[in-house]
């Protein structure tokens, strides 16, 4: 349905209804034998006529642009083309029934007669114009709000693939280096972990520009990721990967298990001169996604030297796609590990 459409509607409708009042006030103080064919001929012109006038005097709003203007500019142009509205209204309406379809039973024309007409019309032509300007107005701010919501949501587009590339590439760097380190003296070692990490880059390739993922899909790449990683330790890291199976097709930001993992391998399992373990769970409660990375290692009085700019830009992901309701939290969950969960609300 057009707005053209809604508002001839609404133009047709006010009006009718404003020369079916007038015609009940007739009746009212009249008496029904009041209401005869010339009164009717006569609210029918009447009619006519502010409907005419009331459309003429919205493309003039709409040209001189009142609807930009502040309230205490606009009450008086408002005031000013009511008046204007009115007496051209009632000329016109008196030219018709005078001059040009002259009505039976009219008494002649006085100009106290007319003044009392014109204040009327003035009167309802400023209910007109409060009415329609409230309306303009809504539909202003209301167009506002939707616009402020689609730059929100742009800024957070944008601010969410700034995020994701600030991770990819710090992983990457990481990975590359794995690989250095064994192409002089494992060749084969090596070929494996390129077969590894061309599985992340198409992984990343594949779902950067994704908000979520499955988390059957993270979980995919993560174990590629320890295997990685195992090589580079040399069997002194142990990982045990335990997904309940009614959480495989929920949904997680990509790369953010293998972000925890990347963490624990490099702040717990990496200082620990007998390596350590690595554990992936996850579980469902009600409508809740709770993974947990545990790990050798201990926060101790350092704990926020953990928490750099990858843990950082994890937890703005997750209020950008989850808001409020998803929770992360590191903490030493024993007197030689420590556990990294994630809250992530089921959607």
């Amino acid at each position: 349905m057009s707005k053209k459409f809604i508002y001839w509607t609404c133009q047709v409708i006010g009006w009718l209804l404003y020369t079916g009042f007038s015609i009940g006030m007739i009746a009212i103080f009249g008496g029904q034998e009041a209401i005869n064919t010339s009164v009717l001929i006569l609210q029918f012109i009447i009619f006519l006529y502010l409907l005419l006038y009331s459309h003429l005097f919205r493309l003039f709003i709409l040209k001189q642009q009142w609807i930009s203007l502040k309230v205490i500019q606009l009450i008086p142009r408002i005031l000013a083309g009511s008046l204007s509205m009115a007496l051209i209204a009632q000329a016109s309406i008196h030219a018709t029934i005078y001059l040009i379809i002259p009505l039976d039973g009219l008494t002649p024309f006085n100009w106290i007669s007319f003044s009392g007409y014109v204040f009327s019309v003035l009167l309802v032509f400023i209910l007109w114009s409060a009415v329609y300007f409230s309306i303009k107005l809504f539909r202003k701010n209301q167009q506002s709000e939707l616009e402020k919501l689609a730059l929100k949501s742009a800024l957070q587009e944008a601010e969410l693939m700034v995020l994701k590339n600030q991770i990819n590439p710090h992983f990457l760097f990481n990975a590359l280096n794995n690989i250095r380190s064994l192409i002089l003296t494992d060749q084969d070692r090596a070929r494996k972990m390129v077969t590894h990490i061309s599985d992340l880059l198409r992984y990343s390739i594949q779902f950067n520009a994704s908000e979520k993922v499955t988390l059957e899909q993270e979980i995919e790449i993560v174990q590629d990721y320890l295997q990685l990683e195992s090589v580079q330790f040399n069997d002194r890291l142990t990982y045990v990967i335990n997904i309940a199976e009614d959480t495989r097709h929920l949904k997680t930001p990509p790369m953010a298990i293998q972000l925890l993992v990347e963490n624990a391998i490099k702040h717990g399992l990496s200082v620990q001169k007998n390596g350590g373990f690595i554990r992936v769970d996850s579980s469902r409660e009600s409508d809740v996604l709770i993974i947990k990375v545990t790990n050798t290692g201990q926060l101790g009085i350092k704990k926020n030297k953990r928490e750099g700019i990858g843990l950082t830009n994890l937890v703005e992901r997750m209020k950008i796609l989850f808001g409020p309701f998803a929770e992360f939290d590191l903490r030493n969950s024993s007197d030689e590990t420590v556990t990294a969960s994630l809250k992530i609300p089921i959607q």
